[in-house]
């Protein structure tokens, strides 16, 4: 989430840079000059190489008006200029996580004694990818719809999140078992993994939501037995919804993603 800010905000300086140097480009040579006298301002235009020249407000407002912004966007690119940097400079440390890899290049042997304080994303994504399924009965119900990736879903919207998900490179894996603190097994709809922050999500489509026996049945007795286990929607539960004459549009999944695990 913090990288995608980051990003974020690059777009929108970057976008500012530009458009404040588009300004500038048609603006006048020279500055904009002001004294006071008895409170009253004086304007002057002062060209470079030469003596600076009275402006008057009635006839030459236009002028004035070019000038002072020409200066005020000449220092916001300078600042701009300067938070792009460190953005940059912050965007690339999390790329090339150096804190992770100390511990990579360490001797074999020294890594006996030492506890490893961060992995790099590979190594977590493996773990991720690796690990074992709890114990469960299997899930009832057919699987007939074929995904980009190969695996059966039972429908359009599963099809649709994870064609998205698999044409967004974000790793998933589909139904694995979810123990509730009640012991029941759920089978969410998707398990995610966020490769830049390394987080995980759960994701759960409810597809009747225009059905009350659906809405207490099911959306309400998941919701309160992942918020028992402290998976909160927003937090690490992303949800989706359809129902009636509303269907999950692609758009809504790809903001999803682009929110949560980009």
């Amino acid at each position: 989430m913090l990288r995608k800010l980051l990003s974020q905000r690059k777009s929108a300086l970057t976008k500012l840079i530009a458009e404040c140097k588009a300004c500038i480009s048609k603006a006048p040579s020279g500055n904009l000059l002001i004294s006071t006298s008895h409170d009253i301002p004086y304007f002057y235009h002062k060209k470079p190489d030469s003596a600076r020249k009275l402006l008057s407000p009635k006839t030459q407002l236009p002028l004035i008006s070019s000038l002072a912004k020409k200066e005020y966007y000449s220092k916001i690119i300078i600042e701009a200029e300067a938070e792009l940097e460190a953005l940059n400079n912050l965007l690339s440390i999390k790329n090339r996580q150096s804190i992770a890899k100390v511990y990579e290049n360490l001797h074999p042997e020294k890594k006996r004694f030492v506890k490893q304080c961060e992995e790099t994303h590979e190594a977590s994504l493996e773990k991720w990818e690796t690990m074992p399924e709890p114990e469960h009965e299997p899930e009832s119900g057919k699987y007939y719809i074929p995904t980009k990736r190969g695996e059966l879903v039972r429908s359009m919207n599963e099809y649709k999140i994870a064609n998205a998900l698999y044409d967004a490179g974000i790793p998933y894996k589909y139904e694995f078992p979810y123990k509730a603190v009640n012991g029941k097994i759920l089978r969410p709809d998707f398990y995610v993994h966020n490769i830049n922050t390394d987080q995980t999500f759960y994701w759960e489509h409810f597809g009747m939501m225009n059905n009350p026996q659906y809405v207490m049945n099911s959306f309400m007795y998941k919701i309160s037995l992942y918020e028992a286990g402290g998976i909160i929607p927003g937090k690490n539960l992303i949800t989706t919804f359809s129902g009636g004459e509303y269907e999950l549009s692609e758009e809504t999944i790809n903001d999803m993603i682009q929110t949560y695990l980009i």
